[in-house]
């Protein structure tokens, strides 16, 4: 189990690494299209080429601008989001470690520990409304890390 976790932690740290790459290489590409641009400007200003000239090539780079400033907020974003939950696991870890030996569960722990708790209604399993046999679904949404799905025994 700790080695599936590692991997899995391993896994994410390099898609994050490539991530900021990608970032830090469409920040620079948008200062180098920038500086075209007024290089572009300056050369359509002194007529070193032509209007239509200037015209398609500053579409092109200002499309390709466009493009990499939406790619860049989307990182952004997205690493925002994955930092936050790092955060968030991190303070779940903490709450997790300051009560290793847990041999009742407090008020107290449960606040801690749970977000909260939806109990639907039960379901019966043998097809009478007041039978034995029935079924009902608990869902824990435990604090900063939300709802963890376990495996049914």
């Amino acid at each position: 189990m700790k080695q599936l976790i590692q991997q899995n932690e391993d896994g994410d740290r390099r898609r994050n690494t490539a991530r900021k790459k990608e970032l830090e290489a469409a920040e620079k590409r948008i200062s180098e299209l920038s500086a075209i641009f007024k290089r572009l400007y300056e050369d359509s200003v002194t007529g070193r080429i032509s209007d239509e000239r200037f015209s398609e090539l500053s579409a092109d780079y200002e499309a390709e601008q466009r493009e990499l400033k939406e790619r860049a907020a989307a990182l952004r974003e997205e690493l925002s989001r994955v930092r936050e939950a790092a955060e968030n696991a991190e303070k779940f870890m903490n709450i997790v470690r300051k009560h290793t030996t847990i041999e009742e569960l407090t008020p107290t722990l449960l606040r801690e520990f749970v977000e909260k708790i939806i109990v639907y209604e039960a379901v019966p399993l043998d097809g009478k409304r007041h039978g034995k046999l029935r079924r009902q679904d608990i869902e824990i949404y435990y604090s900063f890390v939300g709802k963890i799905d376990l495996p049914e025994a």
